[in-house]
Order: C-alpha cells, then structure tokens, then sequence
C-alpha cells in the first residue's frame, strides 16, 4: 500500500498514509453526526466541485492495508455513474459499524506498526513533529485531514464506502 501511494500520489506525505488507514480502520463513521448535515454537505461538495479536474484520484481507491472500504471519486455522480442520493446511502452504509468498531484500543497499536512500515518504505517521510502529532491522533482514535500538499495537489473529493 505504501509503495502504490508513494507512486500514485509523490507529493502525500506520512499524514496521507494515516488518513486512509484511519478510514479503512473506522470507515465514515468520524464523519456523520447528522444525517441532514451529511446530505447538506455532499450537496455543497458536488455543486463546488463541479467544474473542476477530479481526474487525479481514481472513481473507486481501496484505503488502506485491509481495503475494508473504498474512496468514490464525486465525479461518479458528476459523470451519471450514480445519483448522488445513492452515493449518500452507501456513505451514511459505511458509517453504520465500521471495521475498528470495538478494537478502537488496537488503533495506536495498529498505526505504530503501519508508521514503521511506511517509514521503511518511504524513508523521506520521517518527520518528527508529524509522527508526533498523528501517534496523539492515534492515541485519541483522532482522524486527520490530508496534507496540504495532497489537496494542493491532487484535489480530492470523495466518500468513504464499504468494499462490497
């Protein structure tokens, strides 16, 4: 996994590996705390993303190591591959029990084994002060943003879905 996102993405940085492991360890469940706001929300994205380049990430990107889950591309409601109520229904489907479930104790665990990975990997993502703060992530069962230079770059919108 690290290897294909150092390839797929050069400018990710050691935050993006936390992040899609984080999804695929708890999936959406971080991210809905009303269903209203959801709907809102992806409304907003779509109608704000509309006119730009989503080409850079795929429509459909396993996350992390176990690929409980998959990042879907907006552009799959853009381009008529599904309606965008559909699209909710399988986000609010991924926030129902996610696979870190009752192991969130395990997530510190888990992300210390999957930074030692990556570092080996990629060693120019040694960063002292960001392994700091995504270990106090971990401890807090925290999720994070990407980095500034994946957004920059890459200009990500998506939601997190189960991989049927």
């Amino acid at each position: 996994m690290c290897e294909e996102m150092a390839t797929r993405y050069p400018a990710a940085t050691l935050q993006d590996v936390y992040k899609t492991c984080y999804q695929d360890y708890f999936g959406a469940e971080h991210m809905i705390s009303d269903t209203a706001a959801a709907r809102n929300y992806l409304h907003y994205e779509l109608q704000s993303c509309a006119g730009t380049d989503l080409q850079y990430m795929p429509l459909r990107e396993p996350t992390g190591f176990r690929h409980h889950y998959v990042r879907m591309n907006l552009s799959a409601v853009h381009t008529g591959l599904m309606t965008e109520d559909e699209l909710l229904q399988l986000f609010l489907e991924a926030a129902g029990k996610p696979a870190g479930g009752k192991y969130k104790s395990r997530w510190p665990k888990e992300w210390r084994r999957i930074e030692r990975i990556a570092l080996k990997v990629h060693p120019s993502w040694k960063d002292a002060d960001l392994q700091d703060l995504l270990r106090e992530a971990a401890r807090r069962n925290a999720a994070v943003h990407h980095s500034e230079p994946f957004r920059n770059t890459y200009n990500p919108h998506y939601r997190i879905i189960k991989n049927p």
